[in-house]
C-alpha cells in the first residue's frame, strides 16, 4: 500500500512540476504586464482574456504532458494497480484544473478541452510504461 500510495504522489508532483515547466514558457513569450497582481482579480482576468490563442493551447499541451508523465512515473514506481494509480494521478491532476477553470475565467472550448485532457493522457502514460 506504502508503494501505491509514493507512486500517486511521485507521479502527481512529476506531474505538476511538467506542466509548470511548460507554462513558464507563456511566462516568457506573454510577460505579465508592469504592475499585475494576481490580486487584483480584474485587471489579472483580463490580461488572460488578452492572450492569444496560442498561449491557451500552451496551456492545454502542457496538461496533456504532465498528465503523460504523471501516469508514466506512477506506472514505473507502482508494484500493482498501475492503471488504477495513474486514474488516480490524472483525477488528482482534473480536480487541479477545476479550480483552475474556477480561479481564472477562460473561453468555454479551452475548460472543456483542459478537464477531458488529464484522465486519457495520464491512461496513456501508464500504457507506455508497462510496454517498455
Amino acid at each position: 500500500m506504502g508503494k501505491q500510495i509514493l507512486a500517486v504522489i511521485a507521479g502527481v508532483v512529476v506531474g505538476v512540476l511538467t506542466i509548470f515547466a511548460i507554462e513558464s514558457i507563456n511566462m516568457v513569450r506573454f510577460p505579465w504586464p508592469e504592475g499585475l497582481s494576481m490580486e487584483d482579480t480584474e485587471a489579472f482576468n483580463a490580461y488572460v482574456a488578452s492572450l492569444p490563442i496560442d498561449a491557451l493551447l500552451t496551456v492545454i499541451l502542457a496538461y496533456a504532458l504532465g498528465s503523460f508523465v504523471a501516469g508514466f512515473v506512477s506506472a514505473k514506481v507502482a508494484t500493482s494497480k498501475h492503471m488504477v494509480i495513474g486514474i488516480i494521478c490524472g483525477a488528482l491532476l482534473t480536480v487541479a484544473g477545476i479550480m483552475n477553470i474556477m480561479a481564472i475565467p477562460h473561453p468555454m472550448w479551452f475548460n472543456i478541452v483542459s478537464l477531458i485532457v488529464f484522465i486519457p493522457m495520464a491512461i496513456f502514460g501508464v500504457k507506455m510504461a508497462l510496454n517498455e
